[in-house]
Formats: structure tokens, sequence, C-alpha cells
């Protein structure tokens, strides 16, 4: 996937849960940080283990080295990324 399918990946996860439903891909494509969307730092959190549940099934544990990440859009696309090559990876394991 691109960098842009990711941030549309992101965009419609977001408008999945309730703490970020309002935030649209247009949102997320001008935005340079979380603070930019409305997300607090504890929210982001709840968003990446609601992704770890949703989309890799679980099999994916949230990492500390993540959080430092988890202020900047790209950070957060990054993260979403490496959950996604860590599920497929633990799914055909």
């Amino acid at each position: 996937m691109s960098a842009d399918e990711y941030r549309k990946n992101l965009a419609e996860f977001l408008a999945t849960q309730p703490m970020t439903k309002d935030v649209t891909y247009e949102d997320v494509t001008r935005a340079t940080t979380r603070e930019e969307l409305g997300i607090s730092s504890l929210n982001i959190i709840l968003v990446i283990v609601n992704y770890i549940k949703e989309r890799a099934n679980d099999s994916v544990q949230l990492q500390p080295e993540w959080v430092s990440r988890l202020g900047d859009i790209e950070g957060i696309v990054s993260v979403i990324r490496e959950i996604d090559e860590l599920g497929s990876v633990r799914a055909t394991a």
C-alpha cells in the first residue's frame, strides 16, 4: 500500500471510532499532527489498540516504541503499516 492509501485507511478507521468519528480523509491529508485532528494522546493509543483488535485480529501487541511516533500523522501511518505487516506475518505463520 502507498502512503496515500495508508492515510485513506487511517481516515476510514478513524471514522469508525466514537472519539474520532468526525475526522475525514481531507482532515488527515491536511494535518501534520494528531493535535490538528483534535485527537488526544490517550485517544490515539485507544485508536491503535482498537486497530490491532479489528485489523490484526488482536495478534499484535502495542509496542512502547510506537508511542513517540503517535504525535504526527506520518508516525501514525508508519505504526499502522507496521501493525498490518506484523498482523499479516502472524496470520500466515
